[in-house]
């Protein structure tokens, strides 16, 4: 997202912001970096961190380039990714097992593991979109302070 704003501009709005606000939200500033999280007695696992670097537009040094992620927090993710890549390897190696068997003209159970390891997935896959659904409030909260530092209405973004 561009922003009429310059980079170091916006950096001291959210330092700025980040000391006004209430408890609710805690920052980082690494250089062009800010890492904003929920904190205090709100906070869950599924509790939501925004990542954003603010850029120097290169057509017009007077003005930024915005761009970020909201995500789970770093233990979430590298959950999930151990979840489906034990998932992935497991059923493969399993399934290739199974999938050995039949061509050799043998019936093998461990192909059923091929439909119970999408099922695993597509169950993990579920299990984040509600987590995704437990955090939208704070979401919203994380998006509102973005909004609140470009000083963009919601309709906006």
């Amino acid at each position: 997202m561009e922003s009429p704003y310059p980079q170091k501009e916006i950096l001291e709005r959210v330092a700025t912001l980040l000391e006004k606000s209430t408890n609710s939200i805690k920052g980082k500033i690494i250089d062009e970096h800010v890492i904003l999280d929920i904190v205090g007695a709100e906070v869950h696992y599924w509790s939501p961190q925004l990542n954003f670097r603010v850029e120097v537009n290169e057509g017009d040094k007077n003005q930024s380039l915005v761009a970020g992620l909201i995500g789970p927090r770093p233990p979430v993710w590298t959950l999930f990714m151990f979840i489906y890549f034990l998932i992935g390897v497991v059923g493969f190696f399993i399934s290739s097992y199974g999938v050995a068997k039949l061509i050799m003209g043998e019936y093998s159970n461990y192909i059923l593991v091929i439909p119970l390891s999408i099922l695993l997935m597509l169950t993990a896959y579920k299990v984040g979109k509600y987590g995704e659904h437990l955090a939208s409030d704070q979401i919203e909260i994380l998006k509102q302070f973005v909004r609140d530092v470009l000083n963009v209405k919601k309709e906006l973004s």
